[in-house]
């Protein structure tokens, strides 16, 4: 005996493309094949991960984006977006099939959760500005738990609500690899002797220039006090996305964010638009309007973090590019190579879209 279920889930099914698994979070936590007995069917397997991710549902993400600011918007968040400045790696360390672990939300899609996104504020007021319990606006954002041996009574709700971060587009996912030269060492058989074989360990990373939304939202009386309190709140978390990374290997430069234009007071304005490119619209769409061509020299390059400074030629201005902005990939300028670059107009500021070798 059959039973109904609601159209919409009933359509969703059948849409669904049965030679292209869309949910990458699926195949890496449940449908993972044994990929423990030899290294190249662990970096198949990943590989597998990162070509589904290329189909997942943009649908189903923008829904759930539209879901989310609901959620904002219930506890008067200020949401803001970021962009990663680099490569990023949520939940390295976390359990599942593989000794390296990667978190994503049911849907497929990768996700910082908020108890993370707490946690870079809370580190940042606490390690950078040297705040504690003892300061009132650190116990007020962030509450206070009793340390072991304390009345139990000291304990205090954090007036500050941190949702989980989402991306605002399916991300691309791109395999990335560590090499342990001492394998032998780290299991604690022997000593670090140069006759063990490196063995690369591969992991899953999202792509530069992702784009994730960031909530921090207040429980309590939202008056001027409540406003100030929330926003230095969101200025902690920006700063530490900026400066203190999140996720695994920020020392090697993995996980730092960037944010890309003002906050939106979800307590005082209607949620924006989802900001998702429909599977018809070309992601490039923006660069169809007019570019205005200039020349200058290069300043600065970082290969590694994945973007630059050059100085135009005739102003003296300095310009900040990224990688993706580079026509000749692979080309990696070098400090005061000359190059012609495009400028385009975007939300009343110049950024710069394209850099060429002159």
């Amino acid at each position: 005996m059959g039973y109904p279920i609601p159209s919409k889930s009933a359509k969703s099914f059948a849409r669904r493309d049965t030679r292209k698994p869309q949910n990458p979070g699926l195949i890496f936590d449940r449908f993972a094949p044994d990929w423990s007995s030899e290294a190249n069917l662990k970096k198949d397997g990943l590989e597998e991960v990162c070509e589904a991710s290329k189909s997942a549902d943009r649908d189903l993400l923008a829904a759930w984006v539209l879901r989310w600011r609901k959620s904002a918007e219930s506890v008067n968040a200020v949401v803001f977006p970021a962009r990663t400045d680099w490569r990023f790696i949520p939940g390295l360390g976390r359990k599942g099939p593989l000794e390296v672990g990667f978190t994503f939300h049911r849907y497929g899609f990768p996700v910082l959760p908020g108890s993370s996104v707490k946690g870079i504020a809370r580190a940042y007021a606490a390690v950078v500005e040297s705040l504690d319990e003892t300061n009132l606006d650190f116990l007020r954002v962030f509450g206070r738990a009793p340390r072991s041996g304390q009345d139990q009574s000291l304990a205090q709700s954090g007036y500050a609500v941190f949702l989980d971060a989402i991306p605002t587009a399916p991300p691309k996912l791109e395999l990335d690899v560590m090499t342990p030269h001492f394998p032998r060492y780290y299991k604690g058989e022997t000593t670090p002797t140069d006759d063990q074989n490196p063995i690369p360990i591969y992991f899953l990373t999202v792509a530069p220039k992702t784009e994730f939304l960031f909530a921090v939202g207040w429980r309590g009386q939202l008056d001027e006090e409540g406003r100030r309190l929330r926003d230095l709140a969101k200025g902690w978390l920006v700063k530490g996305l900026a400066e203190l990374g999140a996720g695994a290997k920020t020392s090697a430069g993995y996980g730092y964010f960037l944010e890309i234009e003002e906050a939106e007071d979800t307590s005082t304005s209607k949620p924006a638009p989802v900001r998702v490119t429909h599977p018809t619209q070309p992601v490039e769409a923006a660069l169809s309007a007019p570019l205005n061509w200039r020349k200058g020299t290069v300043r600065e390059y970082r290969p590694d973090r994945g973007w630059g400074y050059l100085t135009d030629a005739e102003t003296g201005e300095e310009l900040r590019f990224e990688r993706d902005a580079i026509e000749e990939k692979g080309w990696s300028p070098g400090k005061k190579a000359p190059v012609t670059y495009a400028v385009q107009e975007r939300e009343g500021k110049w950024a710069v879209v394209r850099v060429r070798k002159r």
